[in-house]
């Protein structure tokens, strides 16, 4: 049972993001309060309160982030004087930060504004279509679920308006990372700032984890009062896989993947504007992929391996099409693993030659997925509505599903609407950018976030990985497309007209010649 102090900590998360607020700038302050309310805070304590969305570890960072954010002013507001932020930021000008700024002042306002002002030029409008279908989903739902469904002596009720308006609730606070990321987050410094709070928080995350490794997960029984999981998950090869304060062993291995694309994207930002400390990332990826290694998550480090070297050595277009490509298989996986496309079985087989409970574990999975599949196909358009109806249970009402993916999980609830809601948000501005001409000023912290996110959308397959930090940085990529349209649009500067060599004069000619 969660202690006293894990509800304490709980809301006086508030507290914290309030002093975040007042020390940095808008854009480090939500990285840090998402990020460190996600790492920090406990998983699974919480108020649950009627219609409105639980009071937890998902809603109090980002909720506290929204408020203050309209109430605190920047710190960079208050304490310089006019010329002063401008004059700071001519020392140690990066070729980034002088594209940023010429930009801004063709733009017409103030290099330091580029982070606010992103928002006038208004936002993807397909990502505005995804988010209205996001809200609008729940309530198709509940609208053809309104029949109980009877499976021996077990009856699932039916829905009711009143469960459209709760899990409509649900999407907005899951999103609400999102929508901050992206007004606050959509320039390519901005970018870098969440690169570093992805490494940074990650690099001292391994701390704990290798306590864990080494004494098994003991931390949050020992300061929350209990541990998310059970023990027995956590025991795994003769030795211990870490959970820290998150859910489950694989969610910690899942943020170390996504740390060391991070940590990649970093090294390549930093020795492209030739900085002496490009090699600190180097060693900060090679800690992380250790640890992720003593986690003992193949899936994780299987991941992480098969990026890293896009994420070191192509180009930022290049980095960009290979997410690009992932993100179209996702979007599109239920459909193709209906089609049988997807090879599953060479996958098992895979698993296998390493090892054969693994193997086990994974055709289990799929089985499950296979049989979910199926009573998902019942209600396509707009899913089962929760509540347990989009599970199977056996002839005498007893469940005998798994959920494990977070895309079955949405299939059977919402349907191939809540789905392409969902995924959409999260693959769309990876793709948007991928189709974008050559030379509209994609920076290597950018196509690195691409790759980042593109981790974790492969590990949302087998597990439930989708988390306010997924959401954060996809928010982060959508809000960067908008600031390149306008750029794009703006008009081409005027070329100098060509230099013309004159002749010199005839009688000059002639003493030279003289």
């Amino acid at each position: 049972m969660p202690n006293t102090f894990s509800y304490v900590a709980l809301f006086l998360w508030p507290l914290v993001v309030f002093f975040l607020y007042r020390r940095l700038p808008r854009d480090r302050a939500l990285i840090a309060s998402i990020l460190g309310g996600y790492l920090l805070l406990p998983f699974g304590v919480g108020i649950n309160l009627p219609v409105l969305p639980t009071f937890d570890k998902t809603l109090v960072p980002a909720l506290a982030a929204l408020i203050m954010t309209m109430l605190v002013p920047a710190p960079l507001e208050r304490s310089l004087a006019p010329g002063a932020a401008a004059a700071g930021n001519r020392a140690g000008r990066t070729p980034f930060t002088r594209q940023r700024e010429t930009l801004a002042r063709r733009q017409g306002r103030t290099p330091d504004a580029g982070i606010d002002e992103t928002t006038k030029t208004g936002q993807s409008r397909i990502s505005n279509m995804l988010l209205v279908l996001l809200f609008v989903t729940p309530f198709i739902s509940v609208m053809t679920n309104f029949q109980p469904v009877e499976i021996g002596p077990r009856v699932l009720p039916g829905l009711k308006l009143y469960d459209a308006f709760s899990f409509a609730l649900t999407s907005l606070v899951s999103v609400l990372p999102f929508l901050l990321a992206r007004r606050y987050l959509a320039t390519p410094r901005a970018h870098r700032y969440l690169l570093i709070g992805l490494v940074l928080w990650g690099l001292f995350y391994t701390l704990p984890a290798l306590y864990e490794i080494r004494m098994s997960p003991q931390l949050a029984r020992k300061i929350y009062g209990f541990l998310a999981q059970q023990f027995a998950q956590a025991m795994r090869e003769g030795g211990y896989r870490p959970v820290v304060f998150l859910q489950h062993g694989l969610w910690l291995a899942a943020y170390f993947a996504m740390a060391i694309l991070a940590a990649a994207a970093l090294w390549r930002t930093f020795r492209a504007e030739n900085d002496r400390q490009s090699p600190r990332w180097l060693f900060a990826l090679a800690w992380l992929l250790g640890t992720l290694i003593l986690s003992k998550s193949l899936g994780a480090l299987s991941e992480a391996i098969v990026l890293l070297p896009a994420a070191l050595f192509f180009s930022s277009r290049g980095q960009v099409r290979a997410a690009a490509v992932v993100a179209a298989v996702i979007l599109t996986y239920p459909a193709l693993r209906h089609a049988d496309v997807i090879p599953v079985n060479k996958f098992v087989a895979a698993a296998e030659a390493y090892s054969p409970s693994r193997a086990r574990s994974l055709e289990f999975r799929l089985v499950n997925e296979d049989r979910l599949l199926q009573h998902a196909r019942e209600k396509p358009i707009a899913g089962w509505g929760g509540w347990g109806r989009g599970r199977v249970y056996s002839e005498y009402g007893r469940d005998i599903s798994v959920t494990d993916g977070i895309w079955i999980i949405i299939m059977s609830d919402s349907g191939w609407l809540g789905y392409i809601a969902n995924f959409g948000l999260l693959t769309v501005p990876i793709l948007l950018i991928a189709i974008r001409r050559r030379g509209s000023g994609l920076s290597p912290a950018t196509a690195g976030l691409a790759l980042v996110l593109t981790v974790n959308l492969i590990d949302m397959i087998p597990n439930a990985t989708l988390t306010p930090v997924t959401w954060m940085i996809a928010g982060a990529l959508t809000g960067w497309l908008p600031l390149q349209k306008t750029a794009k649009d703006d008009p081409p500067k005027e070329k100098r007209p060509p230099r013309v060599r004159q002749r010199p004069p005839a009688r000059v000619a002639a003493r030279v010649t003289a």
